[in-house]
Formats: C-alpha cells, sequence, structure tokens
C-alpha cells in the first residue's frame, strides 16, 4: 500500500495524538506492557545518579580516586536525564506539520 505524502503526513499526526491522549493504548497495541520500559529508564538514572554521588562523597572523604568517576557519573547521569525530558517534550509536542 504506496501512500502520497499528505496521507503519511496525517497518519503520523494520528498516531502522535494518540500518544499524548492514551499512551496506555499505544502500549497495548504495540506490544508492550504500558509504564514498563519507562520506569526501567527510571530507576537507571536514578540509581547512576546515585552511585556517582557516592564515588564523589567518598572520593572526598577518604581521598581515593574515585572523584573522576563519580563525576563522569554524574555528569552521565545528567545526560540521561536531559535526553529522557527531551524526549518527554518531542511526546507532548503539538502536531503541527
Amino acid at each position: 500500500m504506496d501512500l502520497n505524502r499528505y496521507e503519511r503526513r496525517q497518519l503520523r499526526r494520528i498516531r502522535r495524538w494518540f500518544e499524548r491522549t492514551d499512551p496506555v493504548l499505544v502500549a497495548v497495541l504495540s506490544g508492550r506492557p504500558p509504564g514498563h520500559r519507562g520506569a526501567r529508564r527510571k530507576c537507571l538514572r536514578l540509581l547512576v545518579d546515585a552511585v556517582g554521588a557516592a564515588c564523589l562523597v567518598a572520593g572526598v572523604l577518604v581521598h581515593l580516586p574515585l572523584l573522576p568517576v563519580g563525576f563522569l557519573l554524574v555528569m552521565a547521569g545528567a545526560c540521561l536525564h536531559t535526553a529522557a525530558c527531551r524526549h518527554d517534550a518531542l511526546l507532548r509536542r503539538a502536531p503541527d506539520d
């Protein structure tokens, strides 16, 4: 089935509308459990932040070479949080193409 450009654009708008208004339905139709993947990613981001902060504190208190490792982990956690915020903003963006 070959769709023209207008039809593809309309289908993208409909898909984004469903993603914004009923993400549970989108998850069920796509075959993945609703909220499962997002919760796992959020736990990963928080774990990276916690381990990075622990490495920073341990590096300062005990004068171990954990300071650079902690710094890198905290920066990686910040990048993960920023990417998640951008992804959420893209999903909530109004379909205006």
